[in-house]
């Protein structure tokens, strides 16, 4: 762990001076969970030692406080000099000069995202607010400044009527690729597409029948980069399909499998393609048009489908240009090259004073697999912890509460997890009050909880610096 900060002292040198002891032990950590430990910790428990485990955010510290107790003898300049209690209230004051406003004593805080339609329902936003709602959230891949400025003069309005703070967050659009069909089926929402069947991803029409089902993707880009027997999933992973073959006009994709009840494809929702090494900027020019307007009205930042260390560089150069004071910016990570790079991107977003991560589970479940995802989102945490970088956990939390009224039993677990990010995401819906009310309880009693549990570290399985 000391080896690996003497290996490479720029990127501790190239940090935010506040966030340079964070840095090194982002190092040990990465260091320390570059092997498998848990013969380690299963020693280490059996003689009534620490194990090692819940110490990310001052690892070094923790292992030199075991050796001690192993009878291991430490000049006074040899300690690290990182405790527990130091690093919790550090990583709890970000979170605080990030998501709210005060002393800090409500964590984690609620980002609920915005519909529309709030601009005319004051009432509902004032209750969101009296409930909990620290964060609002502005997706801008829909709509347009007209309705974004309506809908931070509605916050803005109402935090200024009550005294309620409540941060804006505007999430930049990224390259969401998203399906819109072409020809005499343009205007419909869905399509009927059994299974079995073979269907074109193509720019135009142009060469195939009249009866042919001919999908454009949003970003037509990709299509470049996609081969045959590579996987296609739509609808946001509802769709299961395989690329089948390629030529001048676009690729076929056979429809495998529905993970749903109805055999619909729907217009304007999410294509993700995990086998495929899709090169295109994380910014697309809708995202730089936006920029100006999203710098004058917005709190926070959110950067969709960042996968590397320059993509922030890029983004952070255009920030430079506009503004002597950007605002933070919040790292959606959701693909399998954001989760492969996250070290660096840690590293790299620490240059700022202040940033976040959002652990973006739609897309991140399609692109790295649904039984991925639990154990991706935990490294996640952790080395965000490692890192003192406050951690947004967001998609789906709540979600049939929020639609129907009534919650599932396996999510309200979920929510319970979610309790150990800094902040919890939820989306737009018709019982957004309750879902907060719901969540604040939820998050109490797991609090609780949450010192109890233990963790196995085996060798990390994200990228290295």
């Amino acid at each position: 762990m000391i080896q690996a900060c003497a290996d490479h002292p720029h990127l501790i040198e190239e940090v935010h001076p506040d966030n340079q002891t964070a840095a090194k032990n982002l190092l040990h950590y990465l260091a320390f969970r570059s092997e498998d430990r848990t013969k380690l910790q299963l020693a280490l428990h059996r003689l009534g030692l620490s194990a090692l485990s819940n110490a990310e955010s001052h690892i070094l510290a923790q292992v030199q406080a075991v050796r001690q107790r192993l009878g291991h003898r430490y000049a006074p300049d040899q300690l690290f000099p990182h405790s527990y209690p130091e690093t919790k209230e550090r990583l709890a004051q970000k979170a605080n000069d990030l998501f709210g406003r005060g002393n800090g004593s409500q964590q984690p805080y609620i980002m609920v995202t915005l519909d529309p339609e709030i601009i005319g329902e004051q009432d509902k936003l004032l209750e969101m607010l009296r409930e909990g709602m620290n964060v609002a959230r502005i997706n801008c891949a829909h709509g347009d400044q007209v309705i974004w400025k309506q809908m931070v003069n509605a916050v803005r309005n109402v935090t200024q009527m009550t005294g309620f703070p409540c941060k804006i967050y505007m999430d930049l659009a990224g390259p969401k690729i998203r399906t819109q069909f072409l020809g005499d089926d343009r205007k419909k929402k869905s399509l009927a597409i059994p299974e079995g069947s073979l269907i074109y991803l193509a720019t135009s029409r142009k060469g195939y029948g009249k009866k042919d089902i001919v999908i454009s993707p949003t970003v037509p880009e990709v299509i470049p980069y996609l081969k045959p027997e590579q996987r296609v999933f739509f609808d946001d992973g509802k769709v299961f399909g395989t690329i089948e073959m390629k030529d001048d006009r676009g690729v076929g994709v056979r429809i495998r499998k529905y993970f749903a009840k109805r055999e619909r494809i729907k217009v304007d929702k999410g294509i993700n393609f995990p086998d495929s090494k899709i090169k295109i900027p994380a910014l697309t020019s809708h995202d730089r048009e936006a920029l100006p307007f999203v710098l004058s009205h917005t709190d926070l930042i959110g950067y969709s489908f960042v996968n590397t260390a320059e993509d922030l560089q890029y983004l952070r150069t255009l920030l430079a240009e506009l503004t002597d004071v950007p605002p933070p910016i919040i790292l959606k990570i959701e693909t399998a090259l954001s989760v492969k790079n996250l070290p660096e991107l840690l590293l790299e977003s620490m240059k700022d004073p202040l940033s976040g991560v959002m652990i973006a589970r739609g897309d991140l479940a399609v692109e790295t697999g649904f039984q991925k995802l639990a154990e991706i989102q935990d490294d996640i945490m952790w080395l965000c912890e490692a890192a003192q970088v406050p951690v947004v956990w967001a998609t789906q939390v709540l979600e049939n509460l929020h639609k129907t009224g009534i919650a599932t039993r396996s999510e309200i677990t979920d929510a319970a997890q979610a309790a150990l990010a800094e902040c919890v995401m939820i989306n737009k819906g018709p019982h957004t009050v309750t879902v907060i009310q719901y969540l604040k309880e939820i998050i109490h009693r797991s609090k609780a909880q949450r010192t109890k549990k233990r963790f196995l570290v085996g060798k990390l399985k994200l990228g290295k610096v």
